[in-house]
């Protein structure tokens, strides 16, 4: 599987799973028009109402993600830190929000997040919540993750109080 087939694969998985759980919580529910580079994907919910969603993945660093996806020969990852984990989350905000700007969409943008850390989950998240950058240019920052020993995703908007 080549780069671009691995990160269509990566994020159409991520919008499955957000869907699911949106869809799941609540009554108007979204499904996909379009699939597209600038944002990566545009939803409709039941009013017609379109939505851009930009999708990303957080991983602990580089080496995480090559362990993940299946491509570094190592078997143990180093010693990993929270707050090292929430400034890696927070520098990957920033280079989102500078990729905002070059969308020219008339519908609002939302940002997608999927946690694929095996140790960190939703709990390590909400736990530093105060200390999460929020950009603004986005209409939400869904946060999908697991927590703990429970294997089910978990779907937070990290701009929602």
């Amino acid at each position: 599987m080549n780069h671009d087939d691995e990160k269509s694969a990566l994020e159409e998985a991520a919008i499955n799973i957000f869907i699911e759980l949106y869809n799941f919580n609540r009554q108007d529910a979204l499904k996909v028009v379009e699939k597209q580079e600038c944002p990566d994907y545009i939803l409709k919910n039941k009013k017609e109402d379109l939505i851009g969603i930009e999708v990303t993945h957080l991983f602990y660093d580089a080496e995480e993600a090559k362990m993940l996806l299946g491509r570094s020969s190592k078997e143990l990852h180093g010693l990993e830190d929270s707050t090292n984990y929430i400034e890696t989350l927070n520098k990957l905000l920033k280079q989102k929000e500078k990729k905002i700007d070059k969308y020219d969409a008339i519908y609002p943008i939302a940002l997608l997040i999927r946690n694929a850390s095996p140790v960190y989950g939703m709990s390590d998240f909400l736990k530093y919540k105060s200390a999460i950058y929020k950009p603004e240019k986005y209409s939400h920052i869904w946060f999908v993750s697991k927590d703990g020993n429970n294997n089910e995703w978990l779907l937070k908007d990290l701009l929602a109080d």
